[in-house]
């Protein structure tokens, strides 16, 4: 056993292991000690490790090793091959014979050790076995290339940044180089407005052509191109298009020239790179003199397959893995259906408040193409403790804040901040509305909000409008839908703006508002946690009129536990008891219908919009 102190638990979990090890081998486990261990695995921080000796189907004996770390039997044993062929043979076998047997989400019995290390020990041998047969070598190499890619690279590409779609054919793409960053895009002016987005408008304009090749299946580890005329072959065995594009981009003879490599794998398509220095960069000795690819000829004037002939020879190549940061990848790995349609959305969102924000975010987040945010106020100390902006932003505009940030987080899509309120909006740009998918509203104001309604029924309902608000400490929130049919936002409106239904009601009739001791200054006393609940329903509303725009208009409650509104001393309204009754625990969400009624503003209800 290892010399270091571990703890009494620990040390009875390890003799459970070795006597179960003992129970399924039919051997006494070799204990290592820690010369060893260190000897065998110079790079990783086992403790402890047993081994065994297995027959296989061969008639070879080979060791595998059960090794664990000072987190067992918390953190899983590992097994490894410890006569294993040179790294890169086998798949699934790492350098220093450590087995990769499960996947990263895998999860493991921490109260019955050697169990899971039996289990390990058997899934090694299966795997052992089939490597020994070779079926499964050159699909999985291809399957999961992307991981055996990564092993042999030169670079990690923690700073190559990919805005490609990850699919044939093969063509000409573009690259931007900043201060130790790359990003490849399709298109120049795509490129270029991403990295504007992400980088500022101060950032340099200069863009190269690249080369992108697709890959009619995964390379191998033997095709893995050390040279400039390994690439070259491989985008000659790729097709034509391939060749061309790659002979394209090496004609103005960059400093080093990027191709990107796609194929499909297991799960999809995956993304790597190839970097050819130029080969005037590399010197063969140390007194060398730096020779362009044009020697013997005038400026512009050698021949184009000499020059390719130059630039695609005995020069290594920088093997490089691929950081993708297209838009599809970033929300939901290529793998969620409502990404495209969400990308291609435009949200107008009125307030930015301590609503409205959060679901600017998180509309960002799930990808929606285009976000405009209204609003005219300046965020201050007292908003910061519920506020996605913090202390930075103080005295700033909220709109134009939030707006900057989300696009430099979210530089592939559009958001933009307009310090005015709707009122002005309504003025200057009502056509900004009139192209919106969907219209927010989280002003919580009834002259603003009245005037949203007006003019959109006085457009025809054409899109849906959401309202959202809290009642009071955030103990319920509600969306309001306005659709093409049902209600307009008026008909459960009073004529100063208060909601005909309310959750939460107060002692005497009240509100709960808290006051500043200043004139006027009120204020709801509740914290972020409590808004989030709110905030995610009012999100998840929104998406759904995105993704299936809704016919009729609706109503989206949201109310907290029982227990918190009876400790804010709070009681159900008799209006929710008698339409929903009582909550017994936790948070509940409920739909309701918002039907026409005989308001100011839609007229009398309508037989064909009630349906």
């Amino acid at each position: 056993m290892p010399e270091r102190p571990l703890t009494l638990g620990w040390r009875q979990a390890a003799l459970r292991l070795e006597a179960r090890l003992r129970e399924v081998t039919g051997q006494a486990p070799e204990r290592l000690d820690e010369g060893v261990i260190r000897s065998c695995y110079p790079t990783r921080s086992w403790v402890a490790a047993w081994r065994i000796s297995v027959t296989f189907s061969d008639d070879v004996t080979r060791r595998i090793d059960i090794v664990a770390t000072t987190g067992f039997p918390t953190v899983p044993v590992r097994t490894a091959l410890v006569d294993h062929p040179e790294f890169m043979t086998w798949p699934h076998v790492e350098s220093d014979g450590i087995l990769c047997l499960l996947p990263n989400l895998a999860e493991c019995d921490p109260d019955e050790p050697p169990d899971v290390a039996a289990n390990l020990l058997n899934r090694s041998v299966r795997l052992i076995e089939e490597l020994i047969d070779g079926a499964i070598i050159n699909r999985d190499f291809r399957e999961e290339f992307l991981t055996y890619w990564a092993y042999k690279a030169h670079s990690d590409g923690a700073r190559l940044y990919s805005l490609l779609t990850p699919a044939p054919p093969s063509r000409t793409i573009w690259v931007w180089r900043g201060q130790e960053v790359e990003v490849v895009g399709e298109d120049a002016e795509s490129l270029l407005r991403w990295v504007r987005n992400r980088y500022g408008s101060s950032a340099k304009t200069k863009v190269e052509e690249a080369a992108f090749v697709w890959l009619g299946e995964p390379l191998l580890p033997s095709a893995y191109p050390e040279r400039a005329s390994d690439l070259r072959a491989l985008a000659l065995a790729s097709g034509d298009e391939a060749v061309q594009v790659l002979d394209r981009a090496a004609v103005p003879a960059p400093d080093h020239l990027i191709t990107i490599l796609g194929a499909e794998g297991r799960g999809g398509a995956g993304l790597i790179g190839v970097k050819i220095p130029n080969p005037k960069r590399i010197r063969s000795n140390p007194r060398s003199v730096l020779e362009p690819l044009s020697k013997g000829f005038r400026p512009g004037r050698t021949p184009k397959p000499l020059l390719v002939d130059r630039f695609f020879g005995a020069n290594p190549v920088d093997r490089t893995s691929i950081q993708r940061a297209d838009a599809m990848w970033v929300h939901g790995r290529g793998r969620d259906s409502r990404t495209e349609r969400l990308l291609a959305a435009t949200v107008v969102l009125i307030g930015c408040g301590s609503v409205g924000a959060p679901v600017a975010c998180s509309l960002a987040q799930a990808g929606v193409g285009r976000i405009v945010l209204i609003d005219y106020d300046t965020l201050n100390w007292p908003n910061v403790g519920r506020h996605p902006l913090g202390a930075s932003a103080v005295g700033r505009d909220k709109a134009e804040a939030l707006a900057e940030r989300l696009q430099v987080d979210y530089p592939h899509l559009q958001i933009e901040g307009r310090p005015c309120g709707l009122h002005e909006l309504l003025v200057a740009d009502a056509d900004l509305l009139v192209g919106a998918d969907l219209v927010i509203s989280t002003t919580g104001s009834w002259a603003a909000e009245n005037a949203l309604n007006r003019w959109h029924v006085d457009h025809s309902r054409r899109m849906p409008v959401l309202y959202a608000w809290t009642e009071a400490h955030a103990c319920a929130g509600h969306g309001v839908v306005i659709a093409a049919k049902g209600g307009c936002f008026q008909c459960h409106i009073g004529r100063t703006g208060a909601p005909a239904f309310k959750v939460v009601e107060w002692p005497d009739g009240g509100d709960a508002n808290q006051e500043e001791p200043a004139c006027g200054a009120h204020y709801q006393p509740y914290g972020p946690v409590e808004l989030n609940y709110v905030t995610a329903m009012i999100g998840e509303l929104a998406l759904d009129c995105l993704l299936e725009p809704p016919q009729q208009s609706l109503n989206r409650v949201l109310v907290t536990s029982p227990s918190r509104i009876a400790e804010l001393g709070g009681h159900l309204s008799q209006a929710w008891l008698s339409d929903y009754g009582q909550i017994d625990s936790g948070i509940r969400t409920i739909d309701r219908r918002w039907t026409p009624a005989a308001c100011a503003m839609c007229g009398n209800s309508r037989p064909e919009d009630s349906d």
